[in-house]
């Protein structure tokens, strides 16, 4: 007993160990594995893997290692930014144990199990596919992750499986569609050897796939057993037993595929064992349908086809394939729906024995059925599609569409009715007709639609009241085109002059299209809300494709509207007169009128279709021509700002759309633009990089002359960009203030300016939404001339008037041909230092204007004596000038007082309320604080005369000692003389400029920066403004034009 009881404790402990270790170890690894997982997955692809949680267990799957990974997902970098390529709710994986255990061996799976994936394939036009995430051989590695090198995988799967799992597969460079919906897929097998075979079944809730917006299977359900052999070292794949039912129709299938380097060989073969009509009717959309097992259908049926040889897309290399089908006494009749279809027969062959596409033979020898009392047959046979279309075809008898609504069911579809009427036969090349020996064409005939009307779901009804074409060994004339498309009307006629080229890719379709409509409203063929592609890769989210637009046409083309409506526009009197391709419409005479606004162009516009159906580029070369354009009616309005009253009217940013290449030159006699009115507006315009650019603009307004170069872009619609530069000449500065609102921010002075300027300048920044410039963001240079200006009541001078007792700086002054530098950075206009005079003053004046700091000017006047005598100021020169005249005196001379006074005024504040600041200045113009006025007059008297007596005397004393003893009395005579002249004439020289010392001093000063036009600074400006250039705007940020 002892011993069984010892045994028993040892049982229940090992249980507990092991239950222990099987709880433990997990958590000893997870954090190992999380690592592994994340790491591994992205350090080897071009995209983001992620998950929600891992967790881990030896409970699940024991005695291996279980891995479970919650709310995986792999979303695509670059073109397919934030594209999802797959996701699921959880993958399940399972490890073998001691692999995991054991760092020095690989880890081993086992297998797998996916709930909920989707997998998303997406290829572009050019190529392009999401599922090409490797990165490339010489890509760096990622060093920044784990220090363990996990590399080493091996795949030793028994087992897979798939729940409820979706597949997308939208390749746009073959215009293929395939959608699978509630994917119920199993696989097992010995996958640790290199021959084995997988054994699979598959369900499917929904099978669509569309080629070429023709959809061949909707929401169709399938079933697929089937077993593969699978050959790994040769890549090959063999079909063994299986049975593919798609609906009601079972197939067959055996042959294989294998991979060779770039190439797909296969060697397929399927056909159906099956002969009941019944089965091959429910693979058409529509027919299958809930209770489809109560439709009366007879009839039999045949259906097989092979492939054969290899694919290669690189190389263009297609195998060869052939498809052969008949239906015999077909009928079928609904149990819900009045009438029948009967005596349905047909046979069709479709036979591609190469790889060239020319060799191509579609036969339909024979296409018959009868539609209540309507019998329509009809054949087709089509050879060497590529080089020369070769048809034979037929068409006879009539189609009641009301009929056929009620004898088949047509889901989404509230009315339809109307006859299609064919009487018609075709039996040419397109050569023959090419080069036009119309005696060897065999085509005549009609086809008539009488009474059309088609009413889907979520479109506006379609009504052909009359339609007919008629054929001719020439061409076919389509003629008597009468529809209304909802509340839309359409009139057509025209001809196809080479019917034939329809089926040809290399060949064009010609003729001639008159269309005219009274009014067609835009809208209402609008989707009513449009998915946005990501980056430009388009919505895949819709279980349809709509195909490839036909493209391969050129039709001269007249069409003309009255009016057409278009979101919130009215578009009158519309005409386009010209020739169109897909990519090409070359117009001779287009115009419309938009409200006020009217115009008229020729030119070429290019890129049609790819910008309308494949994100290219629109492009063109026009001549546009307007009498009136306002272009506020094309501006949304826009939420009153701060910087606007409620009742001013403000307007939105305008975008500019992508995807536009366009230059025009237009000529405008009447441009409204907000509150501006331009009139003979002629100019160079282009459209490029979500930016219009304006180069060599010219325009008369505001009482004068404009020219203006620059750009305006929208790249960030929140903060659109302008840059400009203008060239204003005449223009009235109260025009001028009261229309831009700019100029009214940071030059306020124009407000009490009357009279004309002229003004260059370069000028960029950022816009708010109502398209008025934020101030912040301002950056300017330029000059400003003014010519016969007069400033009136401004307050700035007059309160120097006051502080100096000066009477014409308190009356209105002249200011005519004054020139000014300046510059506004960030905001803040920097006037740069310039030479003015005025009321009879000389002044320089320099400094900065702000919104938030207001004015700061320094202003150095050359003020008369006679406008101050006065004054304090005045009267303090006046003593300066006595004591130097004292001064003077003592060396022998009488100078006079000075005429100019010079005086540093500092202003500052607001233009309304200014703050000023006076004081005395040297002769110089420079600060007097260190040595004053009367010292520099005094130093400067005394260094002259003593230089001027040193002189005299040297020239004496030279004479002198050139006399001869015989003469010395004489020469002793004449040198005093001489120097006693010498002493007057200097007297008199200084008397002379010491009475012009202040005016000559300033005035050498004036003619000095006259001559400099403001230094390098201004220089500067003249640089930038010769050399500013509004394109090299189409790559940067700038863009164009503020207010």
């Amino acid at each position: 007993m002892k011993i069984a009881k010892r045994l028993l404790i040892a049982f229940f402990l090992l249980v507990a160990l092991f239950l222990g270790a099987a709880i433990a170890i997990p958590y000893f690894f997870k954090d190992e594995l999380v690592t592994m997982a994340r790491e591994e997955a992205n350090k080897t692809v071009n995209a983001e893997v992620d998950f929600s949680d891992v967790s881990l267990s030896l409970l699940r799957s024991f005695p291996d290692f279980s891995l479970r990974i919650d709310s995986f997902s792999v979303i695509g970098k670059d073109a397919f930014e934030g594209v999802p390529l797959a996701k699921g709710a959880y993958a399940a994986l399972t490890l073998d144990l001691m692999s995991v255990i054991r760092s020095s061996e690989p880890v081993a799976l086992k297998s797998i199990h996916l709930e909920q994936p989707e997998l998303n394939i997406i290829v572009l036009k050019n190529g392009t596919a999401n599922y090409d995430i490797t990165l490339p051989s010489d890509a760096p590695a990622d060093t920044t992750s784990a220090t363990g090198d996990y590399s080493n995988l091996v795949i030793q799967l028994a087992s897979y499986s798939i729940t409820n799992g979706s597949l997308l597969y939208d390749d746009h460079s073959l215009d293929t569609y395939l959608e699978i919906e509630g994917l119920n897929h199993s696989g097992s097998g010995n996958f640790t050897i290199d021959v084995y075979d997988l054994d699979t079944h598959t369900d499917i809730a929904g099978l669509t796939v569309a080629q070429s917006g023709i959809t061949y299977l909707n929401s169709a359900k399938a079933e697929l057993d089937a077993i593969f052999n699978i050959d790994s070292p040769n890549s090959k794949y063999t079909l063994k037993d299986n049975q593919l039912t798609v609906n009601a129709l079972q197939l067959n299938a055996d042959g294989f595929v294998q991979l060779d380097g770039d190439n797909i060989n296969m060697e397929l073969a399927f056909n159906s064992p099956q002969n009941e009509f019944r089965h091959l009717l429910s693979l058409i959309p529509n027919a299958y349908i809930e209770g489809y097992e109560d439709v009366d259908v007879t009839g039999k049926f045949t259906l097989e086809g092979n492939v054969s040889g290899a694919y290669n897309g690189t190389t263009e290399t297609y195998p060869a394939f052939a498809i052969s089908t008949s239906v015999s006494d077909g009928r079928v009749k609904y149990p819900d729906l009045p009438l029948s279809i009967d005596n349905i027969n047909t046979r069709a062959n479709v036979n591609s024995p190469s790889s060239d596409f020319n060799d191509l033979v579609v036969d339909v020898p024979r296409f018959s059925m009868t539609l209540g009392d309507n019998p329509f047959e009809a054949s087709f046979r089509l050879r060497t599609p590529i080089s020369d279309p070769d048809l034979q075809a037929s068409a006879n008898g009539r189609i009641d569409l009301a009929a056929l609504s009620q004898a088949f069911p047509v889901e989404g579809v509230e009315e339809m009715a109307g006859l299609i009427i064919a009487d018609l036969n075709i039996d040419t090349r397109l050569s023959v007709i090419e080069r036009e020996d119309y005696e060897q064409v065999n085509m005549n005939g009609d086809l008539q639609v009488q009474g059309l009307k088609y009413a889907a779901t979520g479109l506006p009804t379609v009504q052909i009241q009359d339609a007919a074409m008629a054929f001719s060994p020439q061409f076919v004339d389509l003629r008597n085109f009468k529809a209304q498309l909802g509340k839309s009307d359409l009139q057509a006629s025209g001809r196809i002059d080479n019917l034939l080229a329809y089926f040809s890719p290399e060949k064009t379709m010609t003729g001639q299209l008159k269309v005219r409509s009274d009014y067609f409203d835009i809208g209402e063929w609008m989707p009513e809300s449009e998915e946005t592609a990501v980056n430009g890769v388009p919505d895949t989210t819709s279980a349809t494709t709509t195909g490839e637009i036909f493209d391969r046409f050129d039709f001269q083309l007249d069409a003309q509207a009255r009016e057409i409506v278009y979101d919130s526009y009215t578009i009158k009197n519309a005409l386009a007169v010209g020739d169109i391709r897909p990519n090409i419409l070359r117009v001779t005479d287009i115009g419309a009128q938009i409200g006020e606004s009217d115009f008229t162009g020729r030119g070429v516009i290019t890129g049609i279709f790819d910008y309308l159906f494949e994100d290219g580029i629109l492009g063109g070369d026009l001549q546009l021509n307007s009498n009136r354009l306002n272009l506020n009616e094309f501006m949304p309005e826009s939420e009153t700002t701060n910087n606007e009253t409620a009742t001013e009217e403000s307007y939105g940013v305008i975008p500019i759309p992508p995807n536009i290449d366009m230059e025009m030159m237009a000529t405008i006699g009447h441009l409204t633009y907000t509150n501006i009115d331009l009139k003979n507006v002629r100019g160079h315009l282009v459209i490029a990089d979500e930016a219009i650019i304006l180069d060599n603009v010219r325009a008369n307004g505001l009482g004068g002359e404009l020219a203006m170069s620059g750009s305006y872009e929208t790249t960030n619609p929140e903060e659109p960009g302008f840059s400009f530069k203008y060239d204003l000449s005449g223009l009235q500065f109260q025009d001028a203030f009261s229309t831009f609102n700019t100029f009214e921010q940071l030059a306020p002075i124009g407000k009490y300016i009357k009279g004309r300027f002229n003004s260059t300048l370069i000028l960029d920044g950022k816009l708010g939404q109502d398209l008025y410039p934020k101030l912040s963001t301002l950056n300017a240079e330029g000059f400003l001339q003014t010519m016969d200006a007069v400033l009136q009541q401004f307050k700035p001078l007059q309160s120097i008037g006051n502080k100096l007792q000066v009477q014409e700086l308190k009356e209105n002054i002249s200011i005519k041909n004054t020139k000014n530098w300046f510059e506004i950075n960030n905001g803040t206009l920097e006037l740069k230092t310039y030479d003015a005079k005025i009321a009879g003053i000389n002044m320089k004046i320099g400094g900065t204007y702000s919104v938030t700091d207001l004015m700061n000017l320094d202003i150095k006047a050359q003020i008369p004596r006679d406008k101050m005598s006065q004054n304090a100021l005045g009267a303090a020169a006046n003593s300066g000038l006595k004591l130097l005249e004292s001064q003077a005196s003592k060396l022998g001379l009488n100078i006079g007082q000075s005429e100019f006074i010079n005086v540093g005024i500092d202003l500052k504040g607001a233009i309304e309320d200014p703050k000023i600041g006076v004081k005395l200045l040297g002769l110089d113009g420079e600060s007097g604080e260190d040595k004053g006025l009367v010292d520099q007059a005094k130093d400067q008297v005394r260094d002259q005369v003593n230089q001027q007596v040193e002189e005299s005397k040297k020239a004496a004393e030279a004479a002198a000692k050139k006399a001869a003893d015989s003469l010395r009395n004489l020469a002793k005579q004449e040198a005093e003389k001489a120097a006693e002249d010498l002493k007057d004439q200097a007297k008199e020289t200084l008397k002379d400029k010491l009475g012009e010392q202040l005016d000559s001093t300033t005035q050498k000063k004036v003619d000095d920066v006259l001559d400099k036009v403001g230094g390098d600074a201004t220089d500067k400006i003249k640089d930038n403004l010769d050399k500013f250039n509004p394109f090299k705007k189409r790559n940067n940020s700038g863009g164009g034009g503020g207010r």
